[in-house]
C-alpha cells in the first residue's frame, strides 16, 4: 500500500468519526449528502450509524441501496459494484479484499451476513498463515436473490438471479438461479416457483 493510500484510509476514518455516529433521519440524511461524493458512484441510499466504508473510490452503488447499523464495506484493495435496491442488514460485511465483489439489483443480504472475496493461502508450512498472502476470486451475485442472516459467501462463488440463501448457509460452490440453497457447505434444497398444496387445494 502506498504513502497515499494510507493516508486516503485515515482520511476516510476520520470522516467516519465525525460524522457515522449521528443517529436518526437527520444522521441518515447528512451521511448521504456527506459520503456520497466519495464513491465512485452512488445513486441516492440510506446509511445506518457505525458503518465502516474503506476504500470509497473502489465502490459503486446504485438508486436505493440501504447499508445498514454497524455494515462494512471493505474495498481498498478490491471492488465491490451494487445494482439499485441492495440492502445489507445490521452487521454483515463485503470485504473485496484484491478481488471484485458484484452484486446485482433487488438483492437483500440478511444481518451478520460475511461476502468474502478472497481466502488466506496455507499450503506453505515455513511460514505463518498470515504471512502467506491472499488467493482473490471474484464473487457475483445476481439480481433479486435473498441472502438470510448469519449466510457466508466464500471467494469465487456465484449465486444465480432469483435465488434464496438460507439462515446459516456456507456458500462455497455455485448456485443455480431460483434454487434455495442451505447447508454447510450450501447445497440445493429445491426449485422456487413450485405449485403447492394447502388444505388440499392447488395454490
Amino acid at each position: 500500500m502506498t504513502l497515499t493510500e494510507r493516508f486516503a484510509l485515515q482520511g476516510e476514518e476520520l470522516w467516519r468519526l465525525l460524522w457515522g455516529w449521528i443517529p436518526g433521519g437527520f444522521g441518515t440524511l447528512l451521511r448521504r449528502f456527506l459520503y456520497r461524493p466519495l464513491f465512485c458512484s452512488a445513486g441516492p441510499f440510506r446509511s445506518g450509524v457505525g458503518v465502516v466504508v474503506q476504500g470509497f473510490a473502489h465502490i459503486s452503488m446504485g438508486k436505493g441501496c440501504g447499508l445498514n447499523r454497524h455494515c462494512s464495506l471493505y474495498a481498498s484493495r478490491g471492488k465491490i459494484s451494487m445494482g439499485d435496491n441492495v440492502f445489507l442488514g445490521d452487521f454483515s460485511s463485503i470485504n473485496a479484499n484484491d478481488a471484485h465483489v458484484r452484486i446485482g439489483s433487488q438483492v437483500a443480504i440478511g444481518p451478520m451476513c460475511l461476502i468474502q472475496g478472497a481466502n488466506h493461502s496455507f499450503d506453505r508450512l515455513d511460514l505463518p498463515i498470515t504471512g502467506q498472502g491472499h488467493i482473490p476470486a471474484e464473487v457475483v451475485i445476481e439480481d433479486n436473490v435473498w441472502i438470510g442472516a448469519h449466510a457466508v459467501i466464500l471467494p469465487g462463488t456465484r449465486i444465480g438471479a432469483g435465488a434464496v440463501i438460507a439462515a446459516g448457509a456456507v456458500v462455497s460452490r455455485d448456485v443455480p438461479p431460483d434454487t434455495v440453497a442451505a447447508g454447510v457447505p450450501a447445497r440445493p434444497l429445491r426449485r422456487r416457483g413450485r405449485k403447492y398444496e394447502r388444505n388440499g387445494e392447488c395454490k
